[in-house]
C-alpha cells in the first residue's frame, strides 16, 4: 500500500491537487507516521498538494505543524447538521517550557 502512496506522489500522471480518504486503511500505527512524514516531502519535492483525511491519531504524528505548508484540521459536524472547519495550529511554549 505505501509503494502506492509514493507512486502516487512522484507520478507525472497524478494531478497536481488530490485527496485520498482515510489514508490509515490497514496500515501499521508506526507505519502511518512515517508514511506521512516522507509524503509530504514528496509533495513538496514533486509539486503536489493533497488532502488527507484520516481517523488514526498516529498518522498526525507525521506532520510538521512548524511547517506552514503543512496544516491539520478538525472537521466536525454539530446537531443541525452544519460541517465546521477549524484550523488546529501548534501552541508556542510558555517561558520556560520546552516545545
Amino acid at each position: 500500500m505505501s509503494a502506492f502512496y509514493i507512486t502516487l506522489f512522484t507520478s507525472d500522471y497524478t494531478p497536481s491537487f488530490f485527496a485520498i480518504d482515510n489514508i490509515d486503511t490497514a496500515l501499521n500505527p508506526k507505519l502511518c507516521s512515517k508514511l506521512i512524514t516522507i509524503l509530504s516531502q514528496l509533495a513538496v519535492e514533486h509539486n503536489k498538494q493533497v488532502i488527507i483525511t484520516t481517523h488514526n491519531p498516529s498518522v498526525l504524528d507525521g506532520l510538521n505543524l512548524n511547517d506552514e505548508n503543512e496544516r491539520l484540521f478538525v472537521i466536525a459536524r454539530n446537531a443541525n447538521g452544519h460541517t465546521r472547519a477549524r484550523r488546529v495550529e501548534k501552541k508556542t511554549p510558555l517561558d520556560g517550557e520546552h516545545p
